[in-house]
């Protein structure tokens, strides 16, 4: 992965619509945010992104700010939010993947925490349920709050890892 943790994050200059067609400013956007760069058909995407969805819920109102990027279209984004009780902007990239090539994604899922500064403060890429609860500390951190789990005993049944 090219863009890492400590560095600073590219420079998002570009609005993209949501999947209801809702216009989002990226270079408006401050942060904390949590980008979600991800493939409807990608398994691992379909495990992280309830937990993307359990930091919305967590810390929306906190100041987070969380987008999903989907490298699909509309339709294909609205489904994929709805079977998987998303209720952040789910934004559509165009066939030209903008946001996937300004952060050099290797695969799907990518998550970059963006923090208030512009520096990336954490990413992951793939899905590896252990690893799920050091994002949670990065957003708490990025916050301003205690860490609590992100990974509760209601996961019991969600793989320990699901290749991006």
């Amino acid at each position: 992965m090219a863009t890492e943790a400590g560095a600073t994050a590219p420079k998002l200059d570009l609005t993209l619509e949501d999947a209801e067609g809702a216009p989002h400013d990226l270079g408006a956007v401050i942060g904390p945010v949590l980008y979600g760069i991800y493939k409807s058909s990608c398994q691992a995407s379909k495990n992280m992104f309830p937990f993307l969805e359990r930091l919305h819920q967590r810390y929306g109102a906190a100041g987070l700010t969380v987008l999903g990027v989907a490298q699909d279209s509309a339709n294909v984004t609205r489904s994929f939010a709805r079977r998987l009780g998303i209720t952040f902007p789910m934004l559509i990239e165009s066939d030209t993947f903008p946001v996937s090539r300004a952060f050099d994604i290797a695969a799907t899922p990518t998550v970059y925490l963006v923090a208030a500064d512009g520096t990336i403060a954490y990413t992951t890429m793939g899905f590896f349920k252990q690893t799920l609860d050091q994002m949670g500390d990065a957003v708490t951190a990025a916050i301003g709050r205690d860490p609590e789990p992100l990974v509760t005993a209601a996961d019991s049944e969600v793989p320990l890892f699901v290749p991006g």
